[in-house]
């Protein structure tokens, strides 16, 4: 009885959610559709007005198309809609700052117009050639900024970090991890993708490889059927390979399934669970804090989680959204690892992400606790990245040596 109530309870808050959500992006389409109509007609491009309607409607709603139809709709027509709306979701962003750029500009020289009497740019802005040049600029800087963005959401880097921990261990010395947030493997990322990042992992040689979340984006479909098990097998470090849950697993309700094929590649999973690496270091892997939402379970505090750890022993710690850094210092965790902001993913995001989040990307020490927060390796939604790049995270742990 309890468990309908609370069902229906989260069903009635993703409506609401759905709702704002869809009311928000049809006006931001109206705005650009709006927008590019008058560019087209400043062109004098021979269209009808109903026959555009249709074209952009089609291209603005096709992501979503593809969502709501994943299981209804052939296979090549899904994966059309899903990949040409990904990319528009991109373009869309740059299309409206674009225009809203140039519908500041007209406010601005119509103010000055109205002061001044007459203002030579407020008649330009005006003319059918400013329309002319607004849409061929527009055209040209978001086609290059797709372009840019697929590169760069193609090209990975890999940030090292060397912390020095003040507890004695018997693990390696130094020990290095690999650690790997928010792949997002799925229609867009896919086999190819995960197989570029387990060799280049493989290169770096680790003792220990973690993956931060959000490994699955939301779809398990082509992760089953590009038998990507196969691919993520082939990771073999001497202390394992150790994953935990993000927001995505969660959103596309197939986490338990997914964790029996992480199980079958020699993947642990951890949810709520720490688990003692070689002997000495303790591995900390906290459900998301998403799983209350999707899932009706509430996760453990970290407290609770700490109440059989020896303190005295090096503390890892893997929690994949970075809210409340202070419970880490106050539970007395040597190392935290998170991903799930991409760092804004596409410019200017990280304007936001830096508000959000206390730590949104990169290093930060509080009191004697190293929290590292990854920009992630793949992407959700368009599969660009600009100002964001992918990243493979290497720690370096050292520990103190017995005298």
């Amino acid at each position: 009885m309890e468990g309908g109530k609370q069902e229906k309870i989260m069903r009635s808050s993703f409506a609401l959610f759905f709702s704002i959500f869809l009311t928000v992006y049809s006006l931001l389409q109206v705005f650009i559709g709006i927008h590019g109509w008058k560019i087209l007609k400043a062109f004098q491009i021979p269209i009808s007005p109903i026959i555009y309607g249709c074209a952009f409607g089609l291209l603005a709603y096709s992501y979503i198309l593809s969502r709501v139809g994943n299981h209804a709709l052939p296979e090549p027509l899904y994966r059309a809609l899903h990949t040409v709306g990904a990319y528009w979701l991109g373009a869309m962003l740059y299309f409206f700052l674009l225009f809203l750029l140039f519908d500041g500009l007209y406010l601005l020289s119509y103010l000055l117009s109205q002061v001044f009497d007459y203002h030579p740019f407020h008649e330009f802005l005006r003319s059918g050639q400013s329309r002319r040049i607004l849409g061929g600029t527009s055209l040209l800087i978001v086609l290059s900024l797709l372009t840019a963005g697929t590169i760069q959401a193609r090209s990975p880097k890999i940030s090292r970090y060397a912390l020095t921990i003040p507890k004695p261990s018997a693990s390696k010395n130094p020990l290095r991890i690999v650690f790997v947030s928010d792949i997002h493997l799925g229609t867009l990322i896919g086999k190819r993708h995960l197989e570029e990042l387990v060799q280049r992992i493989e290169s770096i040689q680790a003792d220990l490889v973690l993956l931060g979340g959000d490994v699955l984006d939301e779809d398990l479909g082509p992760f089953v059927e590009q038998n990507m098990t196969e691919t993520l097998a082939r990771l073999r470090p001497p202390l394992g390979v150790y994953a935990i849950p993000g927001n995505h697993e969660y959103i596309g309700r197939h986490l338990k399934e997914f964790s029996q094929y992480l199980q079958q590649a020699g993947v642990r999973i951890l949810i709520d669970e720490t688990v003692r690496i070689d002997g000495s270091l303790t591995l900390i892997g906290r459900d998301d804090r998403s799983a209350e939402r999707f899932d009706g379970h509430k996760r453990k505090s970290l407290a609770q989680l700490m109440a059989d750890v020896d303190r005295n022993a090096p503390i890892v710690l893997l929690d994949h959204q970075p809210f409340e850094l202070e419970e880490a210092e106050q539970a007395g965790i040597d190392v935290q690892l998170s991903g799930h902001t991409h760092r804004g993913q596409l410019w200017p995001n990280q304007w936001i992400t830096r508000k959000v989040y206390e730590l949104d990307y990169g290093y930060k020490q509080k009191g004697n606790t190293h929290i590292i927060v990854s920009s992630g390796y793949g992407t959700w939604g368009p599969p660009l990245r600009i100002g964001s790049p992918p990243e493979i995270v290497v720690v370096d742990l050292s520990f103190q040596t017995n005298p």
